[in-house]
């Protein structure tokens, strides 16, 4: 019987009766596994079940006369098959390369389910990863067969589905089918979820090589998910644990540990950049989400440790270095304390008259001098000129005089001292809630910009399958 029916078989021409028929092929694919997601090269590799019916005019025979035989199984290179291929075939063969046997039943009706694995072309945006979606498509078309010899039509998952008319951004007319992609044998991704699986038959004109004849193509489009658990876990919380003990830096004395916590902490983060920069996408074309942050806490980090330095060299400054001028006291020593709520004995020993200038004897003296300034003493000694040891008590005023006055100077190093550490610690205390502040508004900005984070349409699951794909009923009665 098969000699008989490939004897003058000629597998180069379409098997219809007249060379002007189109043939009708109907086309399905079921998908079984998402291989791989290269961001970098932008390219989706995906293990499809191909399925293809047509009707073959040269393969028909009454089975009374071959012992009740209906269906056969023929390699599918001795017969015509449909020069289908992915037009957006990224790397390897657009072609199905693997070679399969094709199902044909007496009245001619060839079905050919070839599994194949296909690299496609898919725009990868990276910005929200790794919270993020991609939306991919598989083309596939008649190559040398314009739409008025191979007319293509989609096999629908649910047979009672009817395809239905929507229109795209050019304003011509396709076919679309919600459940476009059969998931029978679908396997679940371990790095992706699967939203969306639909198909869509165009029929589009290519004027730079064809003319105005249009071709037939159907589009299979996948709509996936990250999954970010991992990344969170080992990526975003740790990023956010480091991040959220720089503000300590602020909090530790300005002193030689307060460097060495500070650097220890952007030691530790560039380890970890250093680490984690493999599981980012190495691409330009745009910066992740995850980057982004990661940046920003490195510039804070940089930051601190600056601010840090600065804040140590005005911490040690010594009266006799410079003293503080009259905007910065104003600033740092009158209003900003008081602002933060600061407890200082520098704000409790001013007084209205310290700020105009009267100020009392000072405490270093005894109490009988407190009452009189060494001024009004050295008169008072004038009028006791009766006194033999006048010139030992004149003596004795001078050198208290002296006396005082040192006490005087080093009284005002200590203040100067205590305004510049005091100034310290009020910008240790500014930049430590201008730090919670800012750290606070980047988490919230990347969590709002997360928008895996509130996606909640349903993750597709395989379906109850067939068999196989549409089943021998569907094939046997379609034509």
């Amino acid at each position: 019987m098969l000699e008989s029916l490939l004897m003058d078989y000629n597998k180069d021409v379409r098997p219809v009766k007249n060379s002007s028929d189109p043939l009708q092929v109907k086309f399905g694919a079921n998908l079984c596994r998402l291989i791989d997601v290269d961001e970098v090269n932008q390219v989706l590799t995906t293990s499809l079940w191909l399925e293809m019916q047509w009707r073959d005019t040269k393969l028909v025979w009454n089975p009374l006369e071959w012992g009740g035989v209906e269906r056969v199984h023929l390699p599918s290179d001795l017969i015509w098959i449909p020069d289908i291929l992915l037009y957006n075939n990224a790397d390897g063969e657009p072609h199905i390369t693997i070679s399969s046997l094709v199902l044909v039943d007496h009245k001619g009706t060839v079905l050919w389910q070839p599994p194949s694995i296909y690299k496609s072309l898919c725009p990868i945006n990276i910005e929200y990863f790794p919270y993020d979606s991609q939306e991919c498509h598989l083309k596939f078309g008649g190559w040398s067969n314009d739409g008025q010899t191979l007319a293509l039509e989609q096999i629908p998952v649910n047979i009672q589905d009817v395809p239905g008319r929507r229109v795209d951004e050019t304003g011509t007319e396709y076919l679309f089918l919600e459940e476009g992609l059969g998931l029978s044998f679908y396997h679940e991704s371990a790095e992706w979820d699967l939203l969306s699986a639909t198909s869509s038959r165009h029929a589009q004109i290519y004027p730079g090589c064809c003319g105005q004849q249009f071709y037939i193509d159907i589009r299979y489009n996948i709509v996936i998910r990250r999954k970010a658990i991992f990344f969170t876990v080992m990526l975003t919380i740790p990023c956010m644990l480091i991040a959220n003990t720089t503000p300590f830096v602020f909090v530790v004395p300005p002193n030689e540990h307060k460097m060495t916590f500070s650097i220890s902490i952007f030691v530790a983060f560039t380890v970890f950049y250093l680490v984690l920069i493999e599981l980012i996408p190495p691409t330009s074309l745009a910066l992740p989400l995850i980057g982004k942050y990661l940046l920003f806490t490195l510039m804070m980090i940089t930051v601190s440790i600056l601010i840090s330095v600065v804040n140590i060299n005005i911490y040690r400054r010594q009266a006799f270095a410079s003293e503080m001028s009259v905007w910065q006291r104003w600033l740092f020593v009158k209003t900003l304390p008081r602002v933060l709520r600061l407890k200082t004995l520098l704000l409790q020993d001013q007084n209205p008259e310290e700020e105009k200038g009267h100020k009392e004897p000072s405490p270093f003296c005894s109490p009988r001098l407190r009452l009189l300034s060494l001024v009004e003493m050295d008169e008072e000694l004038k009028k006791r000129s009766r006194l033999d040891n006048l010139d030992l008590v004149k003596k004795i005023s001078d050198n208290l005089q002296i006396i005082a006055a040192s006490f005087h100077n080093l009284q005002m190093e200590d203040t100067i001292s205590d305004e510049w550490r005091l100034m310290s610690l009020v910008i240790d205390r500014v930049f430590l809630l201008l730090y919670i502040v800012m750290n606070l508004c980047a988490i919230a900005l990347f969590v709002y910009n997360s928008p895996t984070l509130y996606d909640t349409r349903p993750i597709l699951a395989n379906t109850i399958p067939f068999s196989p794909l549409s089943g021998d009923n569907t094939w046997n009665s379609s034509f």
